[in-house]
């Protein structure tokens, strides 16, 4: 499947779009749009990967992605079950840079705001107080009209800009490599990965997956990401198994299997080249 480009529609009378989601569960593709989206799960639970991030969502979660940076957010299985009760309830904000004006955002009161905008090609997950007042502000957005839906937004982007409660989602890699190439294969190999990496995934099938040689496939993929498929895989790997160590559910033998590697040892030494740290060591940290 390609990185599908999602059309945003946005009422004749308004500059950008807000609106409440409520869905059994969620159905979008791997997908990127030219809008920054702002989004507030009410309620729901799965699978979030936003560039070479994987990771969960939940209830009360809240993201703010920039434009053209690809990501899904998949439901766990027990949404797509006919019986299942389970509802998704979202509120989503899209809006482009242009949408007050060209240069809005240039202008030197919106210096912080611009900052963060840049920042949000990497996808940022919104927690502490500021959540708390940016859903308030969301509430009013959604019953204010005229210039008042501007000024409240424009509330919500300086509460992120200049909040502490940030945390980043892709790697800095990532963005790099994305931002020099517009390379649909490159797309195809992240969205393989992201819905392969817990199974078991070979080189080969990477190189089909881009209809490439093997040689040429690991000459492409370098010159791309400056790593080698191994360790971006790897990366993405244990990137997902610290989120799993926080939440401390799993043994550390658990989330090895749970992420991919096919031994316990094998992932404990990968994971302390990779972050400096034991599993363990993560884990306590977290408490």
């Amino acid at each position: 499947m390609s990185l599908v480009l999602e059309e945003i529609s946005v009422k004749r009378e308004h500059s950008f779009r807000s609106k409440i989601d409520v869905l059994p569960h969620i159905e979008v593709p791997w997908h990127h749009h030219p809008e920054y989206e702002l989004i507030f799960i009410e309620k729901s639970h799965g699978t979030l990967v936003v560039g070479d991030c994987i990771d969960h969502f939940k209830d009360g979660d809240m993201i703010f992605i920039g434009p053209n940076t690809p990501h899904i957010m998949k439901n766990d299985d027990l949404f797509y079950s006919k019986e299942s009760e389970e509802r998704v309830i979202a509120w989503v904000v899209h809006f482009k840079e242009d949408s007050f004006g060209k240069e809005f955002f240039q202008l030197p009161e919106m210096r912080r705001i611009k900052e963060m905008l840049i920042n949000s090609f990497k996808g940022i997950r919104i927690e502490g107080s500021t959540k708390y007042k940016i859903i308030q502000h969301l509430k009013n957005l959604h019953s204010s009209d005229y210039s008042q839906r501007i000024i409240v937004l424009l509330q919500i982007l300086q509460l992120i800009a200049q909040s502490e409660d940030l945390e980043y989602l892709a790697s800095d890699s990532f963005v790099e490599s994305f931002r020099q190439s517009s390379n649909q294969k490159l797309y195809k190999i992240y969205e393989y990965v992201s819905e392969n990496f817990q199974q078991k995934i070979d080189l080969d099938e990477a190189a089909k997956v881009a209809n490439m040689s093997k040689t040429a496939f690991c000459r492409f993929f370098k010159s791309k990401t400056q790593k080698t498929f191994s360790e971006f895989l790897n990366e993405m790997r244990i990137n997902y198994a610290q989120k799993l160590l926080a939440e401390g559910k799993l043994t550390v033998a658990q989330i090895a299997y749970e992420c991919g590697f096919n031994s316990p040892s094998y992932f404990n030494k990968q994971f302390k080249a990779n972050t400096g740290y034991a599993p363990l060591e993560i884990r306590n940290k977290s408490y």
